[in-house]
């Protein structure tokens, strides 16, 4: 059954290819199936690991090590969002919460504007400057954590739906304690990218009998998958008004490496396709702003 729009009306899309790490928690074939109804991508069977897998998956070197541009401009584009956020958003911003903080910048972020910051996450992997007192830390999967209604301005969702058994259940959540005119941010890879055509053709070409579409048992470990049409069935769907949608990607990613590394040189030689997937509005990335009425 699809996990947004319940149908039961889906269409095989390939087998996931599963990493030597992942070998050791799967149990089951899986494949990778999409909704007919909404276009949401998604694992059939359901998945079907532990809280303990999942903490093997995401352990210490799900963070990657990057370079200096790279996490300055992170940094950057959390703030826009953030300050974006803000503008959009009816109220006064007092409370704002960061679901699957991550390392922290949006919760330093948060802060450094004065407001009452939380985060929430089920590993902790927060930096140094993400840890003091003024800020709580909620270690916990959001559906069980209790939080109080109509309490959030602002909620800061980037990256983290894809990973979710239950993105509908989330999103209702995240309306359910968001106040009246309160916005969210939500930020998801685009499934139907340029990009992941050119990997499907690269695919077929060697033979492999994988799907370019999401990595459930591979670093990111993305689970389910949005495209423009799924994303937004989803989020008016969950009631909320959608306030802006855009899709975009970040082109620079070589940037992150080391100059002339294997890696640099792999991801600069994939930037012209990140360049032509702009008139066709086929990036890498979808981000919505959203408003609970």
């Amino acid at each position: 059954m699809c996990p947004i729009c319940k149908s039961e009306n889906f269409i095989f899309v390939g087998y996931p290819l599963i990493s030597n790490k992942a070998q050791k928690v799967i149990k089951k074939d899986y494949k990778v199936v999409k909704c007919l109804i909404c276009s949401f991508y998604f694992v059939n069977p359901s998945l079907e690991l532990s809280e303990s897998d999942w903490k093997y998956l995401y352990d210490e070197t799900y963070f990657v090590e990057n370079s200096k541009w790279f996490i300055n401009k992170r940094k950057l584009d959390c703030k826009e969002r953030i300050t974006k956020a803000d503008r959009f958003t009816s109220n006064k911003t007092d409370n704002f919460l960061d679901i699957g903080c991550g390392e922290g910048y949006g919760l330093i972020e948060a802060k450094s504007k004065g407001w009452k910051v939380f985060g929430i996450d089920i590993t902790d992997h927060r930096m140094e400057a993400a840890k003091t007192n003024d800020i709580t830390f909620i270690k916990a999967d959001l559906i069980n954590s209790n939080l109080p209604a109509d309490y959030f301005d602002v909620v800061y969702l980037d990256s983290v739906l894809e990973h979710v058994y239950n993105p509908s259940d989330y999103l209702s959540e995240i309306k359910r304690i968001l106040k009246k005119g309160g916005i969210l941010y939500l930020g998801v890879p685009n499934e139907d990218s340029l990009f992941n055509d050119v990997r499907k053709i690269l695919y077929k070409i060697t033979g492999k009998n994988i799907t370019e579409k999401i990595k459930p048992f591979q670093s990111p470990y993305h689970i389910n998958g949005f495209n423009k049409k799924s994303l937004t069935f989803a989020l008016i769907n969950a009631g909320f008004k959608i306030t802006e949608l855009r899709n975009f990607a970040n082109r620079l990613l070589f940037m992150r490496e080391k100059p002339f590394s294997k890696e640099f040189i792999k991801l600069l030689l994939i930037f012209p396709i990140y360049l032509l997937a702009i008139p066709f509005r086929r990036e890498a990335y979808l981000e919505a702003y959203v408003q609970k009425q």
